[in-house]
């Protein structure tokens, strides 16, 4: 499909993420659901299984504490954070987080989610904490299987009890995989609304979260995972440019590659991401898809290749799977093969459009003024 109306150019004063290249990924946690993340260069850091097993607290590389960016008084140096900071948002310390970490034999991946009383203060029941995507090879699977830990420090939506934390696997295998989680203490065969309680899994203000499947299938993909060199450039909540530097290197490794996160509308609605799916279609095509988490959650988008060649609009579902999305025609197509769908320096560019809030959930369509009215409030008084 194909419009006479081309996305705008993000200008000089828009919000850019830049990782090109990036030392490894980082996730902000702020008031109100806020998160900035960068997409990594590296692969996961290897440990032996004793120091995983034991916490990865003295065999860790002093590298894989890292700050998401130095800590400042206010976040007004963007449009958002000047935004959330009219909100009522409250600018604290930057907050420290870790990377995945791969035994030494491949077989186990760990995360460490740093919890110090401040920051646990500001979480709410229902709040999740993410990890970064990491990639994992099961034996007779030909293609790595892509992951990421969905910890709730005080339970989900279907925990029994605030005290319980929830943890899950978020995959895109479409099998189901014999893993084993483990939360501090407890493991369980898979995830679970009432994994545990927050107070036995907390120590020292850290958790320590770690995956294995339970017949040893495990082999660490992190070598053969092409590096992503990308930036992504946010302007007004409304309009998005994605980079790929290397993308003709990532079409012919035929991996899955996502874009940092960013927020469309309202910082409510989420973490949003854009998916290059070399092969699909076609072999010699590439899927685009447009990803919202939020359930029940449809938006009306439109994405366009850089060069205008290729452009299609369409309603973003919540939660959806990329199966679903090639199903229902939610993605938009491009041929490699076409002249100018690279850049001069080899890289691809994708340019999304919000073009209509369609449904969003009741609850944040109530919640959404509220928030919105607290920007007129004093501040002190």
């Amino acid at each position: 499909a194909r419009t006479d109306r081309p996305l705008p150019r993000p200008s000089k004063g828009t919000q850019r993420h830049s990782m090109r290249p990036v030392q490894g990924a980082t996730t902000l946690a702020k008031r109100f659901g806020s998160s900035r993340a960068v997409a990594s260069t590296s692969a996961p850091q290897r440990l032996s299984a004793a120091a995983v097993a034991n916490g990865l607290r003295r065999e860790a590389p002093e590298h894989v504490h890292r700050r998401c960016f130095s800590a400042t008084s206010t976040g007004g140096g963007t449009r958002l954070g000047q935004y959330l900071e009219a909100c009522g948002a409250n600018w604290g310390d930057a907050v420290e987080v870790q990377d995945i970490v791969a035994s030494q034999d491949g077989q186990t991946f760990a995360w460490q989610v740093d919890l110090p009383p401040e920051r646990l203060a500001t979480i709410r029941p229902g709040d999740p904490i993410e990890s970064r995507p990491f990639e994992f090879m099961s034996s007779g699977s030909s293609q790595g299987v892509r992951a990421r830990f969905q910890l709730f420090p005080k339970g989900d939506s279907n925990a029994s009890d605030p005290s319980h934390c929830s943890l899950w696997l978020s995959t895109d295998s479409r099998e189901r995989l014999p893993i084993r989680l483990r939360l501090a203490s407890t493991e369980r065969e898979g995830g679970a609304s009432d994994f545990c309680r927050l107070e036995d899994a907390l120590s020292n203000g850290s958790l320590q979260v770690s995956v294995s499947l339970k017949d040893g299938r495990l082999a660490d993909a992190s070598t053969d995972v092409q590096k992503v060199q990308q930036s992504l450039q946010l302007t007004d909540l409304k309009f998005a440019e994605w980079r790929l530097f290397n993308a003709q290197e990532l079409f012919r490794a035929g991996k899955l590659v996502s874009s940092p996160p960013f927020r469309f509308h309202h910082v409510l609605l989420g973490d949003m991401y854009l998916e290059f799916q070399p092969g699909a279609p076609h072999p010699e095509h590439c899927a685009v898809f447009f990803r919202c988490r939020v359930p029940t959650m449809r938006l009306r988008v439109k994405l366009e290749e850089g060069s205008g060649s290729f452009s299609k609009t369409f309603e973003a579902v919540g939660r959806a799977s990329g199966e679903d999305d090639l199903k229902q025609g939610r993605f938009l197509p491009v041929n490699m093969d076409a002249p100018n769908v690279f850049e001069s320096d080899g890289s691809l560019i994708v340019r999304a459009a919000l073009e209509e809030v369609v449904t969003i959930p009741a609850a944040l369509r109530d919640m959404i003024p509220r928030l919105d009215e607290r920007a007129s409030w004093p501040k002190r008084l």
